[in-house]
């Protein structure tokens, strides 16, 4: 249905510093049955149909315009349900699929064509027989409309705008088909251009951030029905939604839909538990969990939340650590073995996820799942430096991170341990983001730094990870342990560097598929960092009441695939 537009990777420091593998858990508190979950492709025919939903949100919905300053989670729930968007996000695999469109371009042969001058020109088709709730058919000129307004939003620096969006340089649609040029070559406008907008309601583009988008005709399954003070809002069935079940069945199956806000964030959990609302995402924490009502199911999936170890081989290292060990591929795989996720998030009461997560490639079997926790392995690799020359007999280790949530401090209090059980003395520094972020981190001024990526593994966050880790740039603000420095040159460095030049300008999915896999391998291989977890979602439910919510971790969020939600069977 859609994603959260505001989640941008050059954004995540900032955002992920002081708050909250596909893999997810079901659980139902107080020994209750889950109820079913069913998607797209596991319909239970004839469709149960229910009365009404209700999502419960943290913040009132005060726009439907993904380009507003004020688009919050429970407006960007409510979004897609009425969004056209181009593609959806498979909670399992975090895969792009299309939506509005036939297609993606990077999968359909003859859909991208790169000219001699260096630029490149995309094809979109939009489903046959797709359609606004007003009755008029949704074109590749809106397709070319979005891409035209996305530009200018770019152009002047609009966060919920990917940059590579400002490169749009022309457009050009027939019916359902619609042509954008981008001045440079690069799949990551795939991820960028999500959206579809109605071109024939919006009089002037360069006021599209001052709109709400309450009036827009819908897209999607719902259509707004009532918007109410303060932020309360009710959606309808689109009566021209265009998908259909299996059997050809109308969607959606509910036939109301509705968004309440707690009085403040976080009491959301109080409509849950009161049964004002059936649908909550819980504010993260062990102690909401705990609070919630016997029969809740609950939905733990990952998010694209990276959380790492990074190690440090500039000289800037220094000044947290004279002696400092980081450039021994040895130490960094002794702390890798020391690393038992399981036990520090039960330990600590941290809920994030407990699986070995990767870095470029979040989902699926995870290269870093070869330094299995031993940290008998650990203090062997740690014994052999004692002999080396260069290295320091007594390993000392200084970690530092945001101590503005208490989650982090909880990770870095217990790995005191785990370096201590190979032979590291680990001391911690906690301090404020700003200063971590904006003194610390830049300069370089850290042993080993702990903070998180954004890591979805869609070709826009690959493509801008890779550079952030590029071994061999000569950006100031990217390669922020100086991996590929004299402290730690190597093959591996070089090797991944040129990965990214190529990564930055192919528009063959195959071959970039290759480049990813391969630079997942070699960050493995030589570990200039640790991905340690991934922070989580939980969506809380009453399975009484609804059947067929799926939670999504991904920028596609909870109501990915509301036009499925159910009546519980009997």
């Amino acid at each position: 249905m859609g994603r959260f537009a505001t989640l941008l990777l050059f954004a995540a420091i900032a955002v992920v510093s002081c708050s909250p593998n596909s893999d997810s858990a079901t659980t139902t508190l107080g020994g209750a049955v889950p109820g079913t979950t069913i998607g797209p492709a596991s319909t239970v025919p004839p469709p149960r149909i229910a009365d009404e939903v209700i999502i419960g949100v943290g913040q009132p919905i005060l726009t439907l315009n993904p380009f507003a300053d004020v688009t919050s989670g429970g407006a960007s729930f409510a979004g897609q349900a009425v969004w056209a968007t181009i593609y959806d996000i498979v909670p399992e695999t975090w895969q792009r699929v299309p939506e509005t469109v036939t297609s993606l371009p990077s999968k359909t042969p003859g859909a991208i064509d790169v000219a001699d001058d260096g630029s490149m020109t995309v094809r979109y088709e939009i489903q046959q027989g797709a359609m606004w709730s007003d009755g008029t058919p949704i074109t590749g000129a809106d397709v070319a409309f979005t891409a035209q307004a996305m530009a200018q939003l770019a152009l002047t620096g609009e966060p919920t705008v990917e940059p590579i969006m400002s490169t749009v340089i022309a457009t050009d649609s027939v019916e359902r088909l619609a042509w954008i040029t981008f001045s440079q070559v690069s799949l990551a406008f795939e991820d960028a251009l999500w959206v579809v907008l109605p071109s024939h309601a919006i009089e002037d583009a360069t006021e599209l951030k001052n709109l709400d988008g309450f009036d827009w005709p819908s897209g999607g399954p719902f259509q707004v029905a009532e918007a109410q003070s303060p932020g309360a809002l009710n959606l309808e069935p689109n009566p021209r939604y265009w998908k259909t079940d299996d059997s050809g069945g109308q969607l959606p199956y509910l036939k109301r839909l509705a968004f309440i806000a707690g009085s403040e964030p976080g009491l959301e959990v109080d409509l849950l538990t009161d049964q004002s609302a059936d649908v909550i995402v819980v504010p993260p924490g062990p102690e909401v969990i705990d609070a919630l009502p016997a029969g809740t199911q609950l939905q733990q999936v990952a998010t694209p939340i990276l959380e790492h170890l990074t190690f440090q081989f500039g000289e800037g290292r220094d000044t947290a650590n004279p002696t400092s060990n980081n450039e021994f591929p040895d130490y960094r795989r002794a702390i890798a073995h020391a690393l038992d996720r399981p036990t520090l998030l039960a330990e600590t009461g941290v809920p994030w996820m407990d699986t070995t997560p990767g870095v470029l490639l979040p989902t699926g079997q995870s290269e870093w799942n070869r330094y299995a926790y031993d940290p008998g392995q650990g203090t062997s690799l740690i014994d052999g430096l004692s002999s080396d020359e260069e290295s320091d007999a007594s390993p000392e280790a200084n970690l530092s991170t945001t101590g503005n949530g208490d989650y982090r401090i909880r990770i870095g209090d217990a790995l005191v341990g785990s370096f201590d059980d190979i032979g590291i003395d680990l001391k911690t520094s906690y301090l404020d983001s700003l200063i971590f972020f904006g003194e610390q981190l830049g300069a370089g001024e850290f042993d080993i730094g702990m903070w998180a990526w954004v890591s979805d593994g869609g070709y826009r966050s690959q493509i801008v990870l890779m550079e952030l880790l590029d071994p061999l740039s000569e950006a100031t603000d990217t390669d922020f342990g100086n991996w590929g420095s004299a402290h730690s040159a190597s093959e591996a460095a070089i090797e991944f560097s040129e990965l990214v030049v190529e990564a930055r300008t192919t528009v063959d999915s195959e071959r970039f598929a290759e480049i990813v896999v391969r630079a997942e391998e070699l960050l493995a291989d030589d570990l200039p960092l640790i991905p340690l977890f991934q922070r989580s979602s939980t969506a809380a439910i009453w399975p009484d009441e609804i059947e067929g919510v799926v939670h999504n971790g991904s920028m596609s969020g909870l109501t990915w695939n509301v036009e499925w939600w159910q009546k519980p069977g009997g």
